[in-house]
């Protein structure tokens, strides 16, 4: 996105997160500019306008494009049409149940054979459906890992109460993040 007037052919420089950068590297080659990492999509079109930058563009979203009043030279131009960025809105206030739910926490284990077994157990009998598990290093403790885990549903069913609960007893750490209405 551009100020009103401009075109592909009258772009030098192109502003946007290094995220954004990266997922539109296929398009960013073969239009040879200077290609400028910055703090944020949104920020990158907001500059632009205030600054009336000439000879620039944006990588953002069409939300900032009509914020900005600013021009889509080429739309969908991300290298793989299937990549998603997730946004969270983080706030220390339980959200309500919606009708589909995920929940995120981190748990620790002792390293050991089958901890991480022990951990999966406790939601395969309850039926919990895990939709991510994610390992890394401890920042506390060299060479153990911590996991992190998406399920689908709310921490407020007393389902998933009774997991924690027994987590508690199989793990080193269990930290509930919080609990959010499922994408779509």
């Amino acid at each position: 996105m551009a100020l009103p007037g401009e075109n592909l052919t009258s772009i030098r420089t192109i502003y946007s997160h290094p995220q954004a950068l990266a997922q539109c590297g296929e398009f960013l080659t073969k239009l040879k500019v200077e290609v400028v990492p910055s703090y944020d999509t949104a920020g990158s079109a907001k500059m632009i306008k205030e600054r009336e930058l000439k000879g620039c563009a944006a990588i953002a979203s069409k939300r900032a494009a009509n914020i900005y009043v600013l021009e889509i030279l080429a739309p969908e131009i991300e290298t793989n049409v299937n990549n998603y960025t997730r946004f969270f809105a983080i706030s220390r206030e339980k959200t309500k149940p919606a009708l589909k739910n995920k929940t995120s926490l981190v748990v620790a284990t002792e390293n050991v054979p089958g901890a991480l077994y022990k951990v999966l157990g406790i939601f395969a009998i309850r039926n919990i459906n895990l939709t991510k598990l994610e390992s890394r290093p401890s920042k506390s403790k060299p060479w153990e890992y911590v996991f992190y885990t998406d399920f689908e549903g709310h921490i407020d069913s007393e389902v998933y109460q009774e997991a924690i609960k027994e987590l508690e007893q199989v793990t080193t750490f269990v930290k509930v993040l919080g609990s959010y209405p499922q994408a779509e």
